[in-house]
């Protein structure tokens, strides 16, 4: 089975949906089932996945979803199940998929009653499906993406093996090359994410402090100010190139106050799309560890659209999930959670970027990297 550079996993509501897609051949259901980890970048636990398959002959590998698992009630998928379904199916319908595979994932039940559950939820499924022109190719499930974990098909009493080990995969094998962490679970990925803050009362203070400022405020010399801003950000941007970064309370204060400036956003989205993007990516990483609520929303809004517009779903959905704890009302963070939910591709969020560096180009903003190609 080979496998597209589809959208990268995509954090749907509650934190707990995602997709997936790289391009690698798996043989068999197991080897698929341990690549599993790689595709969304840590090992789930207690998860419904599905694996979307398009083309004409159902071989290769589209958005891959992830939703939590949910033990059956009274004999019927729970409800927040049956929700995960309908947006798989929805997606795999929207995606053009041709089949779709379910792997349960849990040991929260014995083999017997796992089966039992994984066939309903797969009833329930293919009748979601029935509108559509998606077919359910397979239900596999398993206690644990382990090596020598046994798995097996819910539809085919026959169809059954165990697990190879996931770190041995081409697949994984293919991420650790490219630079991906391939991280124990969900849950340490978000505390990567947020972090262990050293200041943030100082920094708190600063910000406050700042924002009262007639610089801040504006004024004449508007466009100046939004250059200023824009320097301060490359500058620092080339501190994470050059090595060890660790800002102080005031550099902090200083980068985050600049990002609360509007046209300061909308100019350095841009960067995900330039040769300096991983570097800030990192820089807004720091800023998510170091900055308190709700000025954390903007540094942890620019990492979850840098790693999305790179197919980085895993990252995004739990930086944006960030945003929306330190600001509910946070616009731009919003707006790119719904896209993660609704599945947009990041070729379209991509775009955003573009229109980023339009912006620093029309505002006259020097010093800016240009576009890379689209794919580098």
């Amino acid at each position: 089975m080979t496998t597209s550079p589809l959208p990268g996993e995509f954090e749907f509501s509650d934190d707990d949906l995602a997709l997936f897609g790289r391009v690698e051949r798996v043989s068999d259901p197991g080897e698929l089932i341990a690549a599993i980890p790689a595709l969304l970048g840590f090992h789930p636990s207690n998860s419904v996945v599905a694996l979307s398959l398009m083309g004409a002959s159902a071989s290769t590998l589209g958005p891959v979803m992830r939703h939590d698992y949910f033990p059956s009630v009274k004999g019927k998928p729970a409800r927040q199940m049956s929700a995960a379904l309908r947006q798989f199916a929805a997606v795999c319908d929207g995606e053009g998929a041709r089949a779709v595979v379910l792997v349960v994932i849990t040991n929260c039940s014995t083999a017997e009653t796992l089966i039992d559950e994984t066939i309903e939820l797969a009833e329930v499924f293919e009748d979601m499906l029935g509108g559509t022109c998606v077919e359910l190719a397979d239900v596999l499930c398993t206690a644990a993406i382990e090596s020598g974990q046994p798995w097996t098909s819910a539809t085919s009493s026959i169809h059954r093996g165990t697990l190879p080990d996931p770190a041995s995969s081409s697949v994984a094998a293919a991420q650790v090359l490219g630079g991906r962490v391939i991280r124990r679970s969900r849950e340490e990925l978000v505390r990567w994410v947020h972090g262990a803050a050293r200041n943030h009362d100082a920094i708190g203070q600063l910000i406050a402090s700042r924002r009262e400022s007639s610089e801040y405020r504006g004024g004449s010399g508007r466009d100046a100010a939004v250059q200023r801003r824009v320097d301060l950000v490359l500058e620092q941007v080339r501190r994470v190139e050059a090595g060890t970064y660790c800002p102080d309370p005031q550099e902090c204060a200083d980068l985050v106050v600049a990002l609360t400036d509007v046209h300061v956003r909308d100019v350095v989205l841009g960067l995900a799309i330039t040769s300096v993007a991983a570097h800030a990516e990192q820089l807004w990483l720091v800023l998510t560890h170091e900055v308190p609520s709700p000025e954390r929303a903007w540094p942890a809004t620019l990492l979850g659209f840098f790693a999305y517009v790179r197919g980085d779903g895993p990252l995004a959905g739990v930086a944006l999930s960030a945003a929306l704890s330190a600001d509910s009302e946070h616009t731009l963070a919003g707006l790119l959670d719904l896209s993660l939910q609704s599945g947009v591709h990041p070729d379209g969020i991509r775009d955003l970027a573009a229109v980023g560096l339009s912006i620093g180009e029309s505002l006259g903003i020097t010093g800016l990297p240009p576009a890379l190609p689209s794919g580098s």
